[in-house]
């Protein structure tokens, strides 16, 4: 039997966008279609607010009743304003220690706020700049906090998988004591407010305009998305998302190269 649905939330790397970073044309149309019918369409991602404009622009996702849960969850951002509605940010303190744990020059920390990446480096190495490319997002260079005037989304550690895999081992456990520690990209670590996270943040915002958990439907294909497949009515994972993500949701569809996404949703709600 399927669920009444109103409220679809998508997230974006690996589920809405190809690998080539385009939004596919019966994506946008079937969820413009849902839309004008009345369903809340929430865009779920880790992305900070301005590294997805074109996105919310290309699917229509602009009016004063849109929403977007952005960078896994520290914000709720409102489309139209990008006025944050649920704010879960790091103080320039917090941020300071988490950054003072970079004991590796072959890492690069990057702090994350609406607007702009902040790097100190003067040549940041490629796993920032492929992070930077994905999101076309602006960077900084900064000397201290001070320089920073914007809400502070996370810290983010960036470099090859082997450097980061011996990074984590002598850290995880201290982030984890008192933040969110995520690693949803093998070469990036994530350092967010403890009380971040996409599904914690969901589910207060389904709170919010009233809408159960149970009526609303996910996709995704990440690590970061297992529990909010696993807290919604529907949890659907993409053909290319990993094993731990396939076992989490309630469907498995093609991968975001394919329109998959909008094949499943006319199915759903056509039948």
């Amino acid at each position: 039997m399927k669920k009444d649905i109103k409220l679809i939330a998508f997230d974006i790397d690996g589920t809405i966008i190809t690998e080539d970073l385009r939004v596919l044309e019966e994506t946008k149309e079937i969820i413009k279609d849902l839309k004008k019918r009345g369903i809340q369409i929430v865009l779920c991602t880790g992305r900070s607010f301005n590294g997805f404009y074109w996105i919310r622009e290309e699917l229509g996702l602009m009016d004063f009743d849109d929403y977007s849960i952005t960078c896994t969850g520290a914000f709720v951002r409102q489309n139209a304003t990008g006025k944050a509605l649920i704010k879960k940010t790091l103080s320039p303190g917090q941020a300071q220690q988490i950054a003072a744990k970079l004991d590796d020059d072959k890492i690069d920390v990057t702090i994350h706020t609406r607007d702009i990446l902040y790097n100190k480096a003067r040549k940041p190495n490629k796993y920032f700049l492929i992070d930077k490319y994905k999101m076309r997002m602006p960077w900084l260079r900064y000397e201290n906090m001070e320089d920073i005037h914007d809400d502070l989304a996370r810290v983010c550690f960036e470099s090859d998988i082997k450097t980061l895999d011996e990074f984590e081992k002598r850290y995880k456990d201290d982030f984890k004591e008192d933040y969110k520690y995520m690693r949803n990209d093998p070469t990036i670590i994530e350092v967010l407010n403890k009380y971040a996270g996409k599904s914690e943040t969901l589910a207060e915002l389904a709170d919010m305009l009233e809408i159960k958990m149970d009526e609303v439907m996910y996709f995704g294909d990440g690590a970061n998305d297992v529990k909010s497949l696993e807290a919604v009515g529907v949890g659907v994972a993409m053909g290319n998302a990993g094993d731990v993500t396939k076992e989490a949701a309630d469907f498995v569809i093609d991968t975001n190269d394919t329109p998959a996404i909008a094949e499943f949703l006319r199915e759903y709600f056509n039948d």
